[in-house]
């Protein structure tokens, strides 16, 4: 995962504004493949984040795999995330050049 710096201070706010310190990402399954969804939390004592530009991030290791291939960006002033992974037709896989899914 990389996280921009214009991201990280979107991040900065956002967790500020919700009383947070990191972003959690996990696989959530859907009727075809799974994909990542995020969640503002605030850390436990025990929760062993990992810092990717400076932004906490909470991951287990499907989630980190899965993750390999994010971008978190902005984009008009909205946090941005594209997939390297996926085709762009909403499959969340790689679908070859005929994005048949």
């Amino acid at each position: 995962m990389q996280i921009s710096d214009e991201a990280r201070q979107k991040f900065e706010e956002l967790f500020a504004a919700n009383n947070c310190d990191c972003l959690k990402a996990m696989v959530e399954q859907s009727c075809c493949s799974s994909s990542l969804v995020f969640d503002l939390v605030k850390l436990e004592a025990s929760d062993k984040a990992v810092s990717i530009n400076g932004v906490n991030v909470l991951m287990d290791d499907e989630a980190k795999e899965k993750a390999a291939m994010i971008s978190i960006t902005v984009n008009n002033g909205e946090l941005a995330i594209k997939d390297e992974s996926s085709c762009g037709c909403g499959c969340g896989s790689d679908c070859g050049s005929g994005c048949g899914c």
